[in-house]
């Protein structure tokens, strides 16, 4: 199978994320049911250091981080390359039909807090047509962060295209829920109670004002009946909570999406550490629902 690979190799400057979202919503008539293989597309961008007041402010949300530079406030960054990439004409989705479902993001240098970035953004648009399983709708958003001329760190995401189509299991079918039995090597290493305002709060610090976070009369358009919490929110509550723990920074974070959190909540974050990485699980309040599961590791 050719994996054909279109560039766009001019940096451009990335536009603020409130006014991209609105673009989004032009996106919505996208319609695109043809037949195509799968093809990679590139661009380039340059974006300033983070300001010291907005860090400051990202430590301040989470109660502190060890990294000077957490690698979850990375993928505030390449989000706004993933949107901007989804804005353009050839990428075939409605930007508002994507679910963030699993991320990753590794250190490769020290991030410094001077320099500028510069961005190699590149989304694998996996083949499509009509014999092609709805699940298999995966593009996958790979960012490089370069500083004076080094990579720093990669963030790799992949988002589900929602089509409309059905393609989980029905409740009727859907095997029934085990209890929570936690190994010996697993540790509650704490309890989160997200209020029903969490979603706008880490909005502000974040960035993404996706609409399905904010309020629950555009919640139900994706069949919340109240606001969902970010993923990445509860990715970056559990990187602060480990780096506090460890005392040591983490460098690489693997996690998946399993179920949407709804505003307010009560989770329990689990740690099982291992020889050469921490495993973790974000749960609901009763251990049976799991909502993330991920893996850390450290300097």
């Amino acid at each position: 199978m050719i994996t054909m690979e279109r560039v766009d190799t001019s940096p451009q400057k990335l536009a603020p994320m409130p006014s991209m979202l609105l673009r989004s919503l032009l996106t919505l008539q996208r319609s695109d049911e043809s037949e195509a293989e799968s093809e990679t597309l590139l661009k380039k961008y340059s974006i300033p250091a983070p300001a010291a007041k907005h860090l400051s402010r990202y430590q301040q949300a989470f109660n502190g981080f060890v990294s000077e530079v957490p690698l979850a406030m990375l993928y505030c960054i390449a989000q706004r390359a993933h949107l901007s990439q989804m804005l353009d004409e050839s990428f075939p989705w409605p930007a508002p039909g994507l679910v963030h479902v699993s991320n990753k993001i590794e250190r490769h240098h020290v991030i410094s807090t001077q320099a500028p970035f510069q961005l190699v953004s590149k989304v694998k648009v996996p083949k499509r047509g009509p014999n092609v399983s709805p699940r298999r709708l995966r593009p996958e958003f790979v960012v490089e962060f370069w500083q004076q001329n080094e990579k720093v760190a990669t963030c790799s995401s992949v988002y589900q295209v929602m089509t409309g189509q059905h393609s989980g299991p029905s409740r009727k079918n859907a095997a029934a829920v085990k209890p929570f039995e936690p190994e010996g090597n697993w540790e509650n290493l704490s309890h989160w109670q997200l209020g029903s305002g969490m979603g706008r709060r880490y909005a502000r610090i974040s960035g993404d004002f996706n609409p399905i976070h904010l309020h629950p009369l555009v919640s139900r358009w994706f069949g919340f009946k109240k606001p969902i919490i970010h993923g990445m929110y509860m990715m970056a509550r559990a990187q602060a909570e480990l780096e506090r723990s460890q005392q040591r920074a983490v460098t690489y974070i693997d996690v998946t999406f399993k179920r949407p959190v709804i505003l307010p909540a009560r989770v329990q974050l689990w740690v099982s550490n291992e020889d050469e990485k921490t495993k973790y699980e974000v749960r609901s309040g009763d251990h049976i629902s799991l909502k993330l599961e991920g893996s850390v590791r450290f300097d």
